[in-house]
């Protein structure tokens, strides 16, 4: 079921997948809320229940795939359980593109200012679409690979290029802002983001080079970088994690708020 199909019959298990994957969203659709609510409570579970019992039971020396490993009696089934999540990313990659297109169609059929963007997207979107179709292709034709070219090289790129340095452009001004001398905090702020800066050039390495070696702008900027902010780093990292633990417990456990999990 989960091993990957190198001959003719791919065509058909994709097909397959497809149908059957829009039949159980569909019959999921219709069935009644509290319904819906219980079924999906049901295999996110078991689900996180199936890692949860494969991370914390005892494992010993096992084969597993041909090669001996440590693991338990839910570990041969790990990689078949993996292989799922590129189908559950490309369901969720679909619905993401039929959500854009309900709501820019929506906008063009009311026409307003913003329906001109609203068509680039979808000029956009089957451009690059049919063109990594047919460059992607067994045997691609010249036409197909230089106008995939065009598309991703010639445009997608370079407006990446330049989102990015508008990006770059709006965080020097919120820098700016930030290093204003208003409170001991920013001054703080200001102070070590000069020292720091300083410490990446020659210029700033050179205007301390008379000065002890413990004094030279680069030996203060790495104490800054592996003893200030590096715990700091930890310490953000800590709460991210435990915070991301709390989210998946409620997930798991059927305790987070949604449009598929209300009462």
């Amino acid at each position: 079921m989960f091993t990957p199909k190198m001959d003719g019959t791919w065509t058909g298990y994709v097909i397959g997948s497809i149908v059957v994957g829009i039949v159980l969203m569909l019959v999921l659709m219709q069935l009644p809320k509290r319904a819906r609510k219980y079924i999906l409570w049901t295999v996110t579970f078991l689900g996180g229940l199936f890692y949860a019992l494969e991370f914390f039971l005892p494992t010993h020396e096992m084969m597993i795939e041909g090669s001996k490993t440590e693991g338990n009696f839910l570990s041969p089934f790990v990689v078949p359980m993996t292989n799922v999540l590129p189908a559950l990313s490309a369901f969720a990659v679909g619905l993401g593109v039929i959500n854009l297109f309900q709501m820019h169609t929506k906008r063009v059929l009311k026409w307003n200012v913003d329906s001109i963007n609203s068509i680039a997207f979808f000029i956009a979107m089957i451009l690059m679409t049919v063109g990594h179709i047919m460059a992607k292709s067994p045997h691609p034709s010249p036409f197909a690979t230089s106008l995939y070219k065009i598309l991703f090289e010639g445009a997608l790129q370079s407006l990446d290029a330049t989102m990015f340095s508008i990006i770059a452009f709006y965080i020097t001004s919120a820098a700016y802002r930030a290093f204003r001398v208003r409170s001991v905090e920013a001054t703080l702020l200001l102070a070590t983001a000069i020292i720091v800066m300083l410490g990446q050039i020659t210029l700033g390495q050179l205007l301390t080079s008379a000065l002890p070696e413990y004094l030279h702008v680069e030996v203060v900027r790495n104490w800054i970088l592996t003893k200030v902010n590096a715990p700091a780093t930890r310490a953000i990292s800590v709460g991210l994690g435990i915070g991301s633990l709390a989210v998946g417990l409620r997930i798991w456990l059927g305790l987070e708020r949604g449009s598929y999990f209300e009462n």
